[in-house]
């Protein structure tokens, strides 16, 4: 009997395990996917006021539909949305066969729509698998697609001469993933099931409560400041690192890479200190560290290249942690509905974030005449301030969810 219990403990274990590997790397694909776009703007030289509206546009639809997502993924959904999400983010893969702004923008916006499809449910996922570690589960999970956005430009500017054009090859290994994602059996408890949510379906007023919930309210102003900051940092790092007279290599992917690498490296340590100590404590620091980090960037000109990119690994580090500590943090808050806490902390937060950042830097590039990309994030960088405020009058410590 003893071998019998031990045996049955040891195949669940590995059965958690696998499907974090799998979830991990379907989050690896979706997010380089995710990445193509800013250094594809760049290389096609493409109108920066044009590419960052089809940002804002494509975000604002694609990632706002996070919010029926996560409904539906709590309704018994989940794995037939996250293979789903896999699938339409492949449309990134597609850029290189058009110039066309409106073909431009259906490819972007079927990635956003992709993302919007499997972030919440992929999210739910990987926070139900052991309710009392969800902020070290979470920055795992984060960990891997920030890795993929990390090698994103890279990989798009090397697969590109690489392939001689043929980028729609990058869409074989995901269609592989999602075959394996649709015969593997999810663990019981990985799944929601119609029966377990009956009483607890996500509707439009699950989010007017979450909005009249100080603790919550709190943590989506924090993550829109956050996010709209990191994303039109993604989105004009390759202009704004030319302009500072930074070789070729640092502009298209390497400084892209060390920005999104250290919060990869970051990711797992900050879910650690964030169970040990709170979530509060390491995003308020977070902050604060990303602020000084984020505007010595914009005064690097002249400055030698390894100091830049430590900077960058150091902005990246702090900046792009606070996401998934948020959405643990707001999951405890509410662990019957993760699936809607992590839509409304991820789908509501970057159908604004991604309009207000990428779209806002923008447009503003095109008003400023001189240095545009490098003054259009000075503005935006002064979301730090509300950032930091909102996450210091977050409670201290959120209780514990017990195991459902």
């Amino acid at each position: 009997m003893p071998l019998s219990i031990n045996f049955s403990q040891s195949a669940r274990r590995f059965s958690f395990i696998l499907l974090l590997i799998f979830i991990g790397l379907a989050h690896f694909f979706v997010d380089t996917m995710l990445g193509i776009w800013p250094i594809y703007k760049s290389l096609a030289q493409l109108d920066m006021a044009k590419a960052g509206l089809i940002v804002a546009m494509g975000a604002f639809i694609g990632e706002g539909s996070q919010v029926l997502f996560g409904a539906w993924s709590d309704r018994g959904y989940r794995k037939a949305l996250i293979i789903l999400g896999l699938i339409f983010s492949m449309g990134s893969a597609f850029l290189a066969y058009s110039s066309d702004y409106g073909v431009l923008f259906a490819l972007y916006l079927m990635t956003c729509i992709g993302s919007g499809c499997f972030h919440p449910c992929a999210a739910s996922l990987v926070s139900s698998l052991v309710p009392l570690q969800r902020g070290l589960l979470m920055t795992i999970f984060a960990a891997a697609g920030s890795l993929g956005l990390a090698t994103s430009q890279m990989t798009f500017t090397y697969l590109h001469v690489l392939l001689e054009g043929q980028m729609y090859l990058l869409v074989f290994p995901a269609l592989g993933l999602a075959i394996a994602l649709a015969c593997y059996c999810f663990p019981q408890n990985a799944r929601q099931m119609p029966e377990q949510s009956k009483s607890h379906r996500a509707t439009f007023k699950d989010f007017v409560a979450f909005f009249k919930n100080r603790s919550l309210r709190l943590l989506y102003v924090s993550q829109v400041a956050n996010q709209s900051i990191l994303w039109g940092m993604v989105f004009i790092l390759p202009d704004a690192l030319k302009i500072l007279g930074h070789t070729d290599w640092i502009c298209y992917g390497g400084g892209h890479f060390c920005f999104i690498f250290g919060a990869a490296c970051m990711m797992i340590p900050g879910g650690y200190l964030a169970d040990l100590y709170s979530a509060r404590q390491v995003m308020l620091y977070g902050g604060i560290i990303s602020c000084v980090a984020f505007y010595f960037i914009l005064f690097s000109a002249g400055i030698s290249v390894n100091l830049v990119l430590a900077t960058l690994f150091i902005l990246g580090a702090t900046l792009a942690l606070m996401n998934p500590l948020a959405v643990s943090m707001g999951t405890r808050m509410e662990p019957d509905r993760s699936g809607a806490v992590s839509a409304f902390l991820m789908g509501m937060v970057w159908c604004v974030s991604e309009a207000l950042g990428p779209g806002g830097v923008g447009v503003m590039s095109s008003l400023f005449q001189d240095d545009a990309p490098l003054k259009a994030l000075a503005v935006l960088g002064s979301l730090f301030l509300v950032q930091i405020y909102a996450t210091s009058c977050l409670p201290k410590r959120v209780p514990t969810a017990q195991t459902v």
